[in-house]
């Protein structure tokens, strides 16, 4: 299994346990939450009892139990003799199979797997959270040997309903765990072994539209190209991809998910993202708890991210879209209209990655790879001990004889230290001339007498980030720049 590290030694560790486990996993739709599962206890741990059922979306309350009692049936060959009416009931007749199971198979961990569970009862309106409460209480903890796993693409969901729950689950998780999309190093592994032969470039660039989704990886053909492979799957109607973002929100949020997008789809022609009173002034409504709930889930679920203004830490925060695919999705294809997709030559993308178009979107894109993948830089800083956030910062003057400054990322360490990051994404070594030279001086300037006046000690370093390097000519070395970062630091 590529990458899941971490998660397959919390679920070994469970496993191991001499008491019962209740663990919570999310993370974005198509993340590869269900295969982690599957590959953990269908192919890596056989020797357990197992159970599995998946939740189904915008269905009735008395579909999704006759459903649960056919999952009982396939893994069991158990039928119930009795009409089950409710979650209660459908869980009742889960134990009665179980420990008949138990007695047949003596000291095994029992798994019970509910995935989906967002969709099972979504506003909780049948009362399945009671009963799986309830099966968790009298049944399941007491007994310690059981896992049981809940998973749903719905983190906000899973984190108001499951790990906040004030009911019979209040304070019963004893394991979360949040899924990631792939980083570039385990993207590039997961090409390479799907038969891929892709430099480093070649993988962010793939990265950029794709966003490390396993899922989404799963569908290049390694016989095509990278930017065939996205002609094939985005600019087709019949593509796999093509319809993708829609159904992301519907599956996620259901009859409400207009509302979310609504802010994704904002934000998306904001580059540097917006404040919240700047979403409600583009979407002509006013600020309240509505619009906060909804910014919270969506950076819940990993699709936003907030990033603070250095020195206005829990105000002036910008909300920018962390997510690739929607990136992609909002720069290049929501501007086409279906019928201009149809009539796309089949080469698309491939002419598209030549135009200035694709130079700036893919800047852009590489910086917010970067913000949304912090650890890589502190990493390839070998400073992340001392990290202390990632900010942006701004000063706007009034004065016309002095221009002011956008600081676009702001590395905060402990005791005083800062990295001022510069990144550019360029085909070839990025080359400071004395325009930009001027520039970043003037960065440097304004931040120290502005954003740190009111510190009593502080150190600045210039950091590069670029995809090959700076040229080294006078305007660099004048700069005195602290590292020269490039993207192989960071694969």
């Amino acid at each position: 299994m590529i990458g899941r590290k971490k998660e397959l030694i919390l679920l070994e560790e469970a496993c191991a346990r001499d008491r019962s486990s209740l663990i919570a996993i999310y993370g974005r739709r198509r993340i590869g939450k269900t295969y982690l599962v599957n590959y953990m206890f269908r192919e890596y741990k056989k020797d357990c009892i197992f159970f599995d059922f998946v939740g189904s979306s915008d269905m009735e309350s008395k579909n999704q139990i006759t459903n649960f009692l056919d999952k009982i049936y396939e893994w069991f060959r158990v039928e119930t003799d009795r009409k089950i009416e409710n979650w209660t009931e459908a869980f009742s007749f889960l134990k009665r199979v179980l420990l008949e199971k138990m007695e047949l198979y003596q000291n095994e961990k029992v798994v019970v797997f509910i995935d989906e569970i967002p969709w099972v009862d979504r506003k909780n309106s049948a009362g399945f959270i009671d009963a799986l409460g309830h099966f968790w209480n009298s049944f399941a903890e007491p007994r310690k040997n059981f896992m049981v796993i809940v998973c749903g693409s719905n983190a906000s969901w899973i984190i108001k309903n499951i790990m906040k729950n004030e009911g019979p689950l209040h304070n019963r998780v004893t394991d979360q765990l949040p899924m990631m999309p792939f980083t570039l190093a385990e993207t590039k592994e997961y090409l390479q072994k799907s038969g891929f032969d892709l430099d480093n470039r070649m993988v962010l660039e793939a990265y950029m539209v794709f966003g490390g989704v396993a899922k989404y990886l799963s569908y290049l053909n390694p016989k095509l190209s990278i930017a065939q492979n996205v002609s094939k799957l985005f600019f087709n109607i019949n593509g796999f991809l093509f319809n993708e973002y829609e159904q992301v929100f519907k599956s996620l949020f259901g009859v409400k998910y207009k509302q979310y997008r609504d802010v994704i789809e904002v934000l998306g022609k904001k580059r540097l993202g917006l404040t919240l009173s700047e979403i409600c002034l583009a979407l002509n409504i006013k600020i309240g708890e509505k619009i906060k709930k909804t910014v919270l889930e969506l950076q819940q679920c990993g699709f936003i991210q907030g990033v603070s203004k250095y020195g206005l830490k829990s105000t002036n925060i910008k909300y920018r879209i962390s997510d690739s695919f929607c990136t992609f999705y909002h720069f290049w294809v929501k501007p086409l209209s279906k019928n201009r997709v149809a009539n796309l030559p089949d080469d698309y993308w491939v002419e598209m990655v030549t135009t200035q178009k694709y130079a700036v979107w893919s800047g852009y894109s590489f910086e917010s790879i970067i913000f949304s993948n912090i650890e890589l830089y502190l990493q390839a800083r070998s400073s992340k001990a001392h990290y202390q956030g990632v900010h942006y910062w701004e000063y706007r003057t009034k004065d016309k004889n002095e221009s002011g400054t956008q600081i676009d990322m702001v590395v905060e360490y402990k005791n005083g230290l800062f990295d001022i990051v510069e990144c550019k994404y360029y085909s070839d070594e990025f080359i400071i001339n004395k325009s930009y030279e001027k520039n970043l001086r003037n960065k440097l300037k304004q931040f120290r007498e502005y954003g740190l006046s009111n510190q009593t000690k502080s150190e600045l370093k210039l950091v590069m980030l670029t995809s090959f390097g700076c040229k080294r000519n006078s305007y660099y070395h004048g700069l005195n720049i602290a590292d020269d970062i490039v993207l192989d630091d960071l694969i």
